[in-house]
């Protein structure tokens, strides 16, 4: 007996006729370590910087105005176009720190107006989990093309905040966490990673050939000093279960097989469940800086971490 076909996916398509052409946000900002208030031309700044780290110059360009704000409670109206209300939560939802101190945006109430007495009248319109779920589903699936799918990746950590559920109270890293560990690489340690990558590379293993170069012996190769960062990131801090995502480095000089050298790590930045973080191996009796920059890392917000 014939199996019978499965039946072809459907979709849907729903147009919202007269759909209101602002929609307006009741927001909080909060800063759980304290620190200076923003002033409404700060808080402006904020919002567009916000929208600038994820979207772009494009997204900084969104018109989006501060219709109130109190100062002694952080809570706002902004106002944007509709087409741009996504981007504008999403962005609001994912900012991590200001002024180098944790902050996050809670968006409290989500509104459209009939007219332009909407302010005075307090016209809400009330928004579902299941519309904002549908206003997020590009973040959601991800969007072909570029590095846009691994960047919803990210925002997926937005969801929750979005409803309701805070992206900060799990995260178990701040800026100014710093860890370190101290190695010394053998000529055997060298000789080894070679064989594992193919890399034979004579600078590295020939002290012949070497002594002809102007480093005038072997040196450690570039990637086992970066591989002390890994062991600090995901060993000590952040610690266990946290994603190596990019890294902007630089290698001033060379290390030398038997030098002991010290890699450091510290948070510079939170964002969302990002931790910008600023690397240095140095050798310890030296002080010679051999590798230094920035990396990304995905934070668990499991506190497993």
């Amino acid at each position: 007996m014939a199996r019978a076909e499965a039946a072809a996916a459907t979709f849907e398509r729903r147009v919202l006729r007269g759909a209101a052409e602002h929609q307006y946000l009741r927001v909080r900002l909060e800063l759980p370590d304290g620190g200076a208030r923003p002033s409404v031309a700060q808080l402006k700044q904020l919002v567009v910087s916000a929208l600038r780290e994820l979207h772009g110059e494009v997204g900084a360009a969104l018109p989006v105005d501060i219709l109130t704000y109190d100062e002694k409670t952080l809570s706002a109206i902004l106002r944007v176009i509709s087409s741009g209300l996504v981007k504008l939560w999403s962005a609001l939802t994912l900012l991590g720190s200001y002024q180098n101190r944790r902050c996050a945006f809670r968006v409290l109430q989500l509104g459209t107006a009939g007219n332009s007495s909407w302010t005075e009248r307090g016209c809400w319109f009330g928004c579902t989990k299941q519309m904002l779920l549908e206003m997020l589903q590009p973040f959601r699936y991800g969007v072909s093309g570029g590095g846009f799918r691994q960047r919803a990746l990210t925002k997926l950590t937005g969801i929750n905040s979005l409803l309701g559920r805070p992206v900060l109270q799990s995260l178990h890293v701040k800026v100014g966490d710093k860890a370190e560990l101290t190695k010394a690489f053998t000529q055997s340690d060298v000789v080894t990673f070679s064989d594992l990558t193919g890399d034979t590379n004579p600078l590295h293993l020939n002290e012949d050939f070497a002594k002809k170069s102007r480093f005038g012996r072997t040196i450690v190769h570039g990637v086992l000093i970066n591989g002390l960062i890994s062991a600090v990131l995901g060993t000590k801090m952040p610690g266990q279960g946290c994603v190596f995502l990019s890294q902007e480095i630089r290698f001033p000089a060379p290390l030398y097989t038997g030098e002991e050298v010290v890699a450091a790590a510290e948070v510079k930045r939170l964002k969302g469940s990002i931790a910008h973080i600023s690397v240095l191996c140095k050798v310890k009796e030296s002080g010679k800086t051999v590798m230094e920059g920035m990396v990304k890392v995905m934070v668990s917000d499991s506190g497993s971490c």
